[in-house]
């Protein structure tokens, strides 16, 4: 039998060859090191001592101070608003501090830590409203409007807090791992 040349066939024995192991580089010139930047350190000390002072605050929540109402007369807290005041201002105080610690570190996770924080302190800080005594004689219905615009009004002052805490990742060479 002839073979015919026009055909698209493959013809021939395989062989067994050995893969070739090789590095490719793409870039051949010189590794540059480059200094990370000190914003991370920085904002994470902040965190830091703010999340310690929250922690070391945090059973003055259990302590009247005499706060008096429109009338004069004294207002004395719930204990559900006490333990809300501390619950918040023990978690979130712990969460930013470890964030900081982590953002010194020059850790991603510190920065979602502390964005945590900012969370918990805003649920806490709706709760805290809706829970606290009504000095204003605003009833349930105004008291629950009070809560709202905590929680509306926190909503901005936490988005600008998140960006300031963001900066080591907005930047290019923020050096965050």
């Amino acid at each position: 039998m002839e073979e015919d040349s026009n055909q698209p066939y493959l013809g021939g024995t395989p062989a067994d060859t050995p893969p070739v192991h090789q590095t490719v580089f793409v870039q051949d010139g010189p590794v540059i090191p480059v200094q990370k930047s000190v914003a991370a350190k920085v904002i994470g000390w902040f965190a830091i001592v703010l999340g310690c002072l929250g922690i070391l605050s945090a059973p003055l929540g259990f302590i009247d101070f005499g706060a008096m109402d429109f009338d004069g007369n004294p207002v004395t807290y719930s204990m559900s608003y006490k333990v809300v005041t501390t619950l918040t201002a023990l978690v979130s105080g712990g969460l930013a501090a470890v964030g900081g610690y982590k953002m010194t570190n020059y850790e991603k996770k510190g920065i979602w830590l502390i964005f945590g924080s900012f969370a918990v302190n805003w649920v806490g800080g709706i709760a805290e409203v809706y829970l606290s005594p009504d000095v204003m004689g605003l009833g349930q219905e105004g008291m629950s409007l009070m809560a709202g615009a905590a929680g509306f009004v926190g909503i901005f002052c936490y988005a600008i807090c998140g960006l300031i805490v963001a900066i080591p990742l907005l930047m290019a060479n923020g050096g965050m791992e």
